[in-house]
């Protein structure tokens, strides 16, 4: 189990990487977005690997830390570009939705992954 986690770290991080690196057409609307994709699916796997919950928990938590992030974007300015990076420094309501799409894939890769799969009868 604890694999899958870092599989899906790792995949978060390869795409947050490939959405910094990305310079084409949208690039505005790829890189914040997607990016919120990824840090919401690595923020999901790493609560994985050190808080035994059900998914839903750790998708109420994981919403509930990137919410509280979002919210404080709308607060304060962010001039330094690590900080940028780590924790954003433009508030954007559509963000939200990034936030429910990255923990909605990283959900359904822990139930894909690590679901039984019952046998199926022979005709």
């Amino acid at each position: 189990m604890r694999r899958s986690f870092v599989w899906l770290a790792a995949v978060a991080v390869a795409t947050g990487a490939a959405t910094l690196a990305y310079h084409g057409p949208g690039r505005a609307l790829v890189r914040g977005h997607l990016g919120d994709v990824a840090a919401t699916m690595l923020v999901y796997a790493v609560l994985g690997l050190v808080w035994r919950a059900r998914p839903r928990t750790r998708a109420a938590a994981t919403l509930a830390i990137a919410t509280a992030i979002e919210l404080g974007q709308a607060m304060w300015h962010v001039t330094s570009a690590a900080g940028a990076l780590l924790a954003g420094n433009t508030f954007d309501p559509w963000d939200f939705v990034a936030y429910l799409a990255g923990v909605a894939l990283a959900v359904l890769w822990e139930r894909r992954l690590y679901t039984p799969v019952a046998p199926t009868a022979p005709a």
